[in-house]
């Protein structure tokens, strides 16, 4: 085994982290469904493995980013027997919930290897030794020692967790569920405005709750719903994946889903209202049916 470091899964993310290890001079293994993506970083120093069993035999820490913890899972079908990780530190980027964070961590050290679950809290642009936005890692002790040369390529604000395995899945749905009930929020609130004839645009100058939640508000204000036409954000789409997260994972914990499962059920509402490739603030197009 070498002390390469691999990459799979280089959608924007992905490819990020990829540049950053190269960047550093690690010897940097790529693997992704599509080809193309990988070439591009083998023309600046990696090399492409066959496939992922391969990349892993192959690396010392891997790293998994890829949109769903059942497609890591999925991904990694053929490492997960046993002493196929043996000595290997498998670190988990993509968006997980805490219960799909200790499965997956439970399938790494049944075959023999060390877990970390981490959860970026940057956009791609922002990935490089340094940047100063937080980096939340959790997990295994010794594989956090084994990575942290490689993490703090990410990011110089490498943030322990201890040995949690959920612990940034957990601040990650945290702070997740804040943004959404904000967001709904903004759509109620605006719809109360349009109700009795306030300006949302003047709601909007004075609304305290940071720069997304008043992005909101301008959108509604100037009707440019569809998606990144005023400002960046994630579609309905995406955040109902994310409300429904929300709920499972409040149901699986077993505590109160109220939230979570108003979250979801106006979400899904909003996407089957045909709404899903509009910015979140189209959510006040429901309330105004």
């Amino acid at each position: 085994m070498s002390e390469a470091i691999g990459v799979i899964g280089l959608g924007a993310m992905g490819t990020a982290l990829a540049a950053a290890q190269i960047k550093a001079g690690h010897a940097t293994i790529v693997w992704n469904r599509s080809v193309a993506k990988a070439e591009a970083l083998a023309a600046k120093g990696a090399t492409i493995a066959e496939n992922p069993a391969t990349l892993v035999a192959q690396s010392k820490v891997v790293l998994v980013c890829v949109d769903r913890c059942e497609t890591a899972e999925a991904t990694l079908k053929d490492v997960w027997q046993t002493d196929a990780l043996d000595g290997r530190v498998v670190v988990q980027l993509g968006t997980t919930s805490p219960t799909e964070a200790r499965r997956f961590a439970q399938k790494v050290t049944a075959a023999g290897g060390s877990a970390l679950d981490g959860a970026i809290m940057f956009y791609p642009d922002k990935v490089g030794a340094d940047s100063q936005e937080p980096l939340l890692v959790g997990g295994s002790p010794e594989g956090f020692v084994i990575a942290k040369s490689f993490l703090t390529q990410i990011s110089s604000n490498l943030v322990d967790l201890g040995d949690s395995i959920a612990a940034a899945a957990a601040i990650d749905l945290g702070l997740l569920t804040t943004s959404l009930s904000l967001y709904a929020g903004v759509a109620h609130a605006a719809r109360l405005c349009e109700a009795e004839g306030a300006d949302v645009g003047l709601l909007a100058e004075l609304c305290g709750h940071g720069p997304r939640v008043k992005e909101r508000f301008e959108i509604i204000a100037k009707g440019a719903f569809p998606l990144n036409t005023l400002y960046d954000g994630g579609s309905t789409a995406v955040w109902a994946d994310v409300a429904q997260n929300i709920h499972q994972h409040a149901i699986d914990a077993d505590i109160n889903a109220d939230l979570p499962a108003f979250l979801n059920s106006l979400c899904r509402r909003a996407v089957n209202a045909g709404l899903g490739g509009e910015d979140i603030a189209a959510l006040v197009k429901l309330l105004r049916a």
